[in-house]
């Protein structure tokens, strides 16, 4: 059994290692640091194996995102590898799956000018808290807005599955058999806006815990591997920090 990262008899060994590459730059100390927490990109990758991609090459293109993350990550900000490379491997991902595939041939400027404005907006939304404008993309990149307009209309040329076509993993249902069902995370958007602002309250390390659990999907034993405490503690700090959200939630404006 993979698990999401290392034990915790080696994760000691790992905090070491963290701190050596950063140091020395070697590739053996990277390739231990990338070895323990493959189990986290396997598990990452495996959320989008019913996008019609092949499962191992899924987990190539998360081992491309883990690499990146332990080549760009500082441990002196204070942050956990495991938040910085849970991002950066899903950011390979989704750019990968967006990038493949159009129905007509772009001009390499479109194209390439398209996925920088992806990549833009992914940036600036994760600083900014919200969706960017046309001007603020437009003066990151450095180009006229009317050329990133273009660009992003051309996402609409893509390639779309046709929907008689057989759901991935075997299944012998086609798309159109899921059509027409609700989406239940619309009526969870003002609840989210609201939660944002809690969770800025309470500690790193249960902010930390919680986006394991509800946002990459780890299981309490996960975590604890993860966070270096027992599955026990992982309960209880759980059952506190949300008996502290909805404590908040329920005060008097």
């Amino acid at each position: 059994m993979v698990t999401a990262g290392p034990t915790p008899g080696s994760r000691a060994q790992v905090r070491r290692d963290i701190a050596e590459y950063q140091r020395s730059r070697d590739p053996a100390t990277r390739d231990r640091v990338v070895a323990a927490y493959q189990g986290l990109a396997y598990s990452l990758a495996s959320r989008f194996s019913q996008r019609g991609e092949e499962l191992d090459d899924l987990n190539q293109v998360a081992l491309i995102g883990l690499l990146k993350a332990v080549e760009r990550f500082d441990p002196d900000r204070g942050a956990e590898l495991t938040t910085f490379a849970t991002a950066t491997i899903l950011g390979e991902l989704k750019r990968h799956l967006r990038d493949r595939g159009w129905s007509i041939r772009l001009p390499r400027r479109i194209h390439d000018l398209h996925l920088s404005a992806q990549q833009c907006i992914d940036e600036l939304t994760q600083e900014l808290g919200r969706s960017p404008s046309m001007n603020e993309i437009a003066g990151r990149l450095d180009v006229p807005i009317d050329d990133v307009v273009e660009a992003l209309d051309a996402g609409g040329l893509r390639h779309n599955t046709s929907l008689e076509a057989p759901n991935a993993g075997g299944e012998e249902h086609s798309l159109t058999s899921r059509l027409g069902t609700r989406d239940p995370s619309l009526a969870e958007v003002d609840g989210r806006l609201e939660l944002s602002p809690l969770l800025a309250r309470l500690p790193e390390r249960q902010r930390h815990i919680l986006e394991l659990r509800f946002v990459v999907g780890c299981s309490q034993t996960e975590i604890a591997s993860l966070v270096g405490v027992s599955q026990m503690q992982v309960s209880r700090l759980l059952a506190r920090s949300l008996a502290q959200l909805r404590s908040w939630a329920t005060e008097p404006a």
